[in-house]
């Protein structure tokens, strides 16, 4: 049963005793009518119990259906919020963003990632640190990169990384580090969402770390930044 319906059911039983009231209470004026007026009563009352009955059994349907609708969410909330932390690997919807990234930048940070591996135990104890700090309506995906090289090469690319860094739309130190914020959902012209995404990355070492925070919520830039020192902080503590 339909909510309009068990509201309409709801409804009659209001509108029967009204009604049962009025026939009575003209019957009542007319000679032997009684008993016309008991067989009437009767039968309405019938008809009022078959009616709170349907109000019972389409009351129950309502709740069930918006338990089962409630549980829906909560399970796709919890599979779009939970995936990382079970794997450590970027998401596919993440290294299509670093994809178009690159592409945009013609190889620019993105690239650079795009050409990294994740190592992914150290990654999924970041992502876990982070869990903590994030709403249903947000996932942060953590980015542990070695730059790797011959130590002849090490220099360069961590040159290049730096390089790349630098070249991000905004950069802030951070903690002592050069930490560089994109966003990255405005890459994608195509995604049918309210989803918002930033890549944030630094280089610490021989490693480029960071994260692509995803929000259903609306953030902007400059509030990302504000949160930057606390989540910035909390990966480190993983490491």
């Amino acid at each position: 049963m339909t909510r309009t319906k068990a509201m309409a059911t709801v409804l009659d039983l209001l509108v029967i005793p009204v009604v049962l009231a009025g026939v009575l209470a003209v019957w009542a004026c007319e000679p032997g009518s009684e008993q016309r007026a008991r067989e009437v009563g009767a039968e309405v009352q019938r008809e009022a119990g078959v009616l709170a009955g349907k109000t019972r059994d389409g009351a129950g349907e309502l709740m069930t259906a918006a338990g089962e609708r409630t549980a829906e969410a909560a399970v796709a909330a919890g599979a779009w919020a939970g995936e990382l932390v079970r794997s450590g690997q970027l998401s596919e919807v993440a290294r299509d963003w670093l994809q178009r990234g690159a592409q945009a930048s013609r190889g620019g940070i993105e690239a650079l990632l795009q050409r990294g591996e994740q190592a992914l135990p150290v990654a999924l104890e970041i992502g876990q640190a982070l869990a903590g700090a994030i709403d249903s309506n947000t996932r942060i995906e953590p980015i542990y990169q070695e730059v790797s090289g011959a130590s002849p090469e090490l220099a360069a690319r961590r040159a290049e990384a730096d390089a790349l860094i630098e070249t991000m739309p905004r950069v802030e130190v951070i903690d002592k580090l050069q930490v560089g914020f994109k966003d990255l959902s405005s890459l994608d012209t195509r995604r049918q969402t309210s989803e918002q995404a930033y890549l944030v990355v630094w280089r610490q070492d021989d490693h480029l770390i960071g994260f692509i925070y995803r929000s259903r919520r609306s953030i902007d830039l400059v509030t990302l930044v504000g949160l930057a020192p606390r989540l910035i902080g909390l990966v480190r503590s993983a490491l």
